[in-house]
């Protein structure tokens, strides 16, 4: 009689073990599924949304009185109006670009723990219920460092005239601390500095470098 008391018992206890690593499992594979695709998409979506802001902000702010292109290049032509050089300023390029990046890592810094609500609905993974429900607070950290280059393209504009245009890129690499995840979140944005119109023909030498190149590599 004990012997079958104790056997019912072991089946007992063991039937309920089971039944909990089975509900462990489940509601680790639902959370893996559901909410952490959640809070992760949500929070790179709020701190890619003011890591823009943040570094538009900087560089609008360093060039809200603009830029002479005759500040930070000198185009030197021949005799026959042949361009022979396009000679970087590099002390104005440096500092525009140090004025920004700093700015710029200041605004970063300064935003400190940000909160971001989901809905209760989002959470079970059914498109009807998306939105519906209490919020979430949830809160994360955005840190990130803020680097800017210069970037300089030429467009033809017709027979023997170029545009060369310089541009400003602002970008960050910026970790987010959540409670679930720490991902990080790549942000740049482009601004137009000033641009150019080159009359005379420019060598094949330069418009080459069209697309992108770094502004330092147009002196030959």
């Amino acid at each position: 009689m004990k012997s079958r008391l104790a056997k019912s018992r072991f089946i007992r206890i063991t039937v309920s073990l089971l039944i909990l690593v089975i509900l462990f499992i489940l509601c680790s594979t639902y959370f893996h599924n559901n909410v952490v695709p959640v809070v992760m998409e949500s929070s790179t979506n709020r701190v890619r949304a003011i890591g823009t802001n943040a570094l538009n902000s900087a560089a609008t702010s360093v060039l809200t009185d603009g830029v002479d292109y005759d500040d930070l290049f000198k185009v030197v032509t021949d005799s026959n109006g042949q361009v022979t050089m396009i000679q970087a300023n590099s002390p104005s390029i440096n500092k525009i670009a140090r004025e920004v990046a700093n700015l710029a890592q200041g605004y970063l810094d300064s935003l400190g723990i940000q909160e971001i609500g989901i809905a209760f609905g989002t959470f079970t993974g059914v498109a009807l219920l998306t939105g519906f429900g209490p919020e979430i607070t949830i809160k994360i950290v955005p840190i990130g460092s803020a680097n800017c280059d210069f970037v300089s393209e030429f467009v033809s504009a017709g027979i023997n005239q170029t545009v060369h245009k310089i541009y400003i890129d602002v970008y960050a690499d910026i970790a987010i601390i959540t409670p679930i995840d720490e991902p990080t979140v790549t942000v740049k944005v482009e601004i137009l500095v000033c641009e150019n119109l080159i009359v005379g023909k420019v060598p094949d030498t330069y418009l080459t470098l069209n697309g992108g190149s770094s502004i330092y590599d147009l002196v030959p």
